[in-house]
């Protein structure tokens, strides 16, 4: 849009040129004007179709009919507002955080998977540690039944892997075996349950069962060895090795742990982890924070697979659940003892932070 001026070919006067050079310019400036004028009403336009949708729950048709306008317009306005960032969406549920705990502990530890449990919010109590304890294991049987491992399946024991064989469905896997993966043979009067933990995942998936017929940690290291050089044992171990998933929980080192109850530990074992600054165990061998051992002569007492064995396996699944386990599973996750984790938000913000 414009004027179009023409010049004959006589010389115009210096008085006319500076009055067509006024007109001109003074409609350059109308136009101008008129179109920041437009551009600003559409703008107020869409931003009022904006706050009628997002605001005040108006549909697409009411707010056309109240400002006389086709409902494809008002479409065509909404999305101009989200595209020039007027409105912006943002997903605050729940289970988005969730996602993004998941997504930022396997980017920063590289792993195959991380499973982030909605599970309430940790308070003291033995009550409120069962409810995150029930999430966490729920959302590991799910996880496991769309994983469908297959072959051998190694297990270890504990009240978390308990909640976990409770909440698997039958039929979640077509695994050949379920074997353990350390010692669980009680030494006092309390039972590991370890055989019922075995016996819940062989039952649902329709494996045949190898248990590990020898406690998790012995007197001494000689002892271990002979232990293991039974033909029982060493086809046991033979086999846990040769499993391509692994599941197991990640312990506190407590005096109610089930290493403790079960008499594994000595009181004396007790007094050289927590001097040497343990903070739990993965499969029966303790960590230091910075994913260490936290002794080495303990660790030749275990029966059962080191923590390289564990972590070397396709899929590594370690499960953390409640107050005070986030130090275990950065432990557990500086040592490349898993590949996947399944814990609660709480235990997932702390890894985060602390790593």
């Amino acid at each position: 849009m414009g004027i179009r001026i023409r010049l004959t070919r006589h010389a115009l006067q210096p008085t006319v040129a500076m009055h067509i050079c006024a007109v001109v310019c003074t409609y350059e400036q109308q136009v101008t004007t008129s179109l920041l004028d437009a551009q600003t009403a559409d703008t107020r336009l869409m931003v009022r179709v904006a706050l009628m949708y997002y605001r005040l729950n108006l549909t697409q048709e009411q707010i056309g009919e109240q400002l006389g306008m086709s409902r494809f317009k008002v479409g065509r306005l909404l999305d101009r507002a989200v595209r020039e960032s007027i409105v912006r969406i943002d997903v605050v549920h729940p289970t988005a955080r969730l996602l993004r705990l998941e997504d930022a502990l396997v980017e920063r530890f590289d792993l195959r998977a991380a499973v982030v449990a909605d599970a309430p919010v940790a308070e003291d109590g033995p009550a409120a540690a069962d409810l995150v304890r029930e999430s966490v294991a729920g959302a590991a049987a799910e996880f496991l039944a769309d994983l469908r491992p297959t072959g051998s399946i190694g297990v270890s024991w504990g009240r978390t892997m308990l909640a976990v064989a409770r909440q698997l469905q039958p039929g979640w896997t077509r695994a050949d075996e379920i074997v353990q993966l350390n010692g669980a043979i009680s030494r006092s009067s309390r039972p590991t349950r370890a055989t019922e933990i075995a016996e819940l995942f062989g039952t649902t998936s329709g494996a045949a069962i190898h248990l590990l017929a020898a406690p998790a940690i012995v007197r001494d290291r000689g002892l271990r060895a002979a232990l293991e050089a039974d033909p029982t044992v060493r086809d046991t171990l033979a086999a846990a090795r040769a499993a391509e998933t692994a599941v197991f929980s990640l312990g506190m080192l407590t005096r109610g742990s089930v290493l403790v109850e079960s008499g594994h530990l000595t009181e004396r074992d007790l007094d050289v982890l927590d001097r040497a600054g343990a903070v739990g165990d993965v499969v029966g061998r303790f960590l230091l924070p910075d994913g260490r051992l936290a002794s080495p002569e303990i660790d030749e007492r275990t029966i059962g697979l080191s923590n390289a064995e564990v972590g070397a396996k396709p899929a590594a699944i370690g499960i953390a659940a409640g107050p005070g386990r986030g130090p275990i599973a950065l432990a557990a996750l500086r040592a490349r003892s898993l590949n996947v984790l399944v814990v609660d938000g709480d235990t997932a913000e702390w890894v985060l932070t602390n790593a």
